[in-house]
């Protein structure tokens, strides 16, 4: 996105915030003339999402009537192999030497059938593996694909694993009522939160409280976060917008693979730049700030030692996390892949670790 275009709407930000109705209107209309001028259509479509996230804001428009496309997994599926190979890759790495594994979904958005067919797929090598069980933690509808799930017995099949599944609805990720999960001796345990962590955050304690039972209820050995690395969680409005600029910017550049799943991303930006308080769902945080957080309620980092080539898009490991780059210009970490144990020592997760 050209710098003029940034800089139309970073001053029609600013004018709504600072009570200036004709002056937004102004810049509105001299960033959607300045986008006529962009030679990619994405970045131009990317513009229109700003420009109708700003004009919700000033009328005062909530989620409620721009909901979340349905059905959610048909975009959020789209163009992610990639992303579900690196998580693949993660828990082959962590569970070597295991041969019965338990591996608890948090579900959001996906067929969680599709998801772990993509991740057979990408991974081959899963060691001593002989049994794998599959829990679907479901908090919302979310449509499993019949096709999918025999996509998955026969990729399971191949692979040598005996495969037990099945799905379980849950009112919260906060509250999960462990005894359905029916936790067993001689599992080793992994928890898989894709895009779950940020959501929770609008919800006063929600993480905490799921973190505490994974930390002290579940037994888990592993548990792999992979989340957005961005710092959309400022209560500043006009640093979250700035933020959210470039950072979706980056994202539809000229490396652009989410063409699929840009109905996804224009709810993230509409709910970010439109809404405040309980209403702003989407609280994407940077790595630090997840690395802290997770480090003061009693998590390590379970270093893996992964070496593969992506040819999707560039990746980048260090400080025991993978990072996920893309941007047209100067690449940025957009996504990253993590891993984590429980730390052993108790005083350690009483919050006193800032990390």
């Amino acid at each position: 996105m050209r710098e003029d275009v940034v800089d139309a709407l970073k001053k029609c930000a600013e004018a709504l915030q600072y009570g200036n109705p004709r002056l937004a209107n102004a810049q509105m209309g001299r960033a959607l003339g300045l986008a006529e001028g962009e030679t990619k259509p994405a970045t131009r479509r990317l513009i229109g999402y700003f420009a109708q996230a700003l004009a919700c804001r000033a009328y005062g428009l909530h989620p409620k009537y721009f909901s979340f496309p349905s059905p959610a997994c048909k975009y959020w599926m789209c163009n992610w192999y990639g992303l579900f190979s690196t998580v693949g890759w993660y828990i082959s790495d962590v569970v070597k030497g295991k041969c019965k594994v338990h591996v608890i979904e948090l579900v959001k958005h996906m067929d969680g059938y599709k998801q772990w067919a993509s991740i057979f797929y990408a991974t081959d090598d899963w060691g001593d593996l002989t049994h794998l069980r599959l829990s679907f933690l479901v908090q919302e509808k979310v449509e499993f694909s019949k096709e999918s799930e025999q996509t998955l017995i026969l990729l399971a099949e191949d692979r040598h694993i005996e495969l037990e599944y099945k799905i379980i609805a849950v009112n919260s990720f906060a509250d999960i009522d462990v005894s359905l999960l029916e936790m067993r001796d001689g599992e080793f345990v992994v928890v898989n939160c894709m895009f779950v962590f940020s959501k929770m955050l609008s919800e006063a304690l929600a993480l905490e409280k799921l973190l505490q039972r994974v930390r002290d209820v579940m037994r888990v050995d592993v548990m792999i976060v992979v989340e957005h690395d961005a710092n959309h969680n400022q209560s500043d409005f006009l640093l979250r917008f700035d933020e959210s600029l470039r950072y979706y910017s980056s994202l539809f550049g000229e490396d652009y693979l989410f063409c699929k799943s840009e109905p996804y991303f224009r709810y993230q930006i509409w709910n970010m730049v439109a809404c405040e308080g309980s209403n702003r769902v989407e609280r994407h945080q940077t790595w630090a700030q997840w690395k802290s957080l997770l480090i003061h309620y009693g998590f390590s980092i379970f270093n893996s030692f992964i070496k593969w080539e992506n040819e999707e898009y560039e990746e980048w490991m260090e400080d025991g996390i993978l990072s996920i780059l893309m941007g047209e210009t100067e690449k940025r970490p957009v996504f990253f892949v993590s891993a984590w144990k429980i730390l052993t020592s108790p005083s350690k997760s009483s919050g006193s670790n800032e990390g």
